[in-house]
């Protein structure tokens, strides 16, 4: 499980929280079940994406009621606007016809 949520790119913390524990404790048990809490170079040069204040925090409330981290919501949300094209549902608006 824990190799699973570092793929997923999230922090030492929000691992740890995930398994309810502290980091410290986190830190024991991946050196003793010999895994690596290293990201790859892929999550090193991921885009970051800044966020008021409000709606990360408005965030954050949501996915402690869900018990999940606020990266795995966020990813969660945005993976299905993509994967079943609701950007007009949630936006709003029309999309533009492409350039030929």
């Amino acid at each position: 499980m824990i190799r699973v949520l570092v793929a997923e790119g999230l922090s030492d913390q929000e691992i740890a929280a995930r398994m309810g524990w502290t980091v410290g404790t986190l830190y024991v048990r991946c050196s003793q079940l010999k895994i690596s809490l290293r990201r790859s170079a892929i999550w090193k040069n991921a885009p970051r994406l800044a966020l008021p204040k409000g709606i990360f925090d408005q965030l954050q409330q949501h996915a402690t009621l869900m018990g999940v981290s606020e990266s795995e919501l966020v990813t969660d949300l945005l993976k299905l606007i993509v994967q079943d094209e609701l950007y007009k549902a949630v936006l709003g608006r029309e999309m533009k016809e492409a350039a030929n």
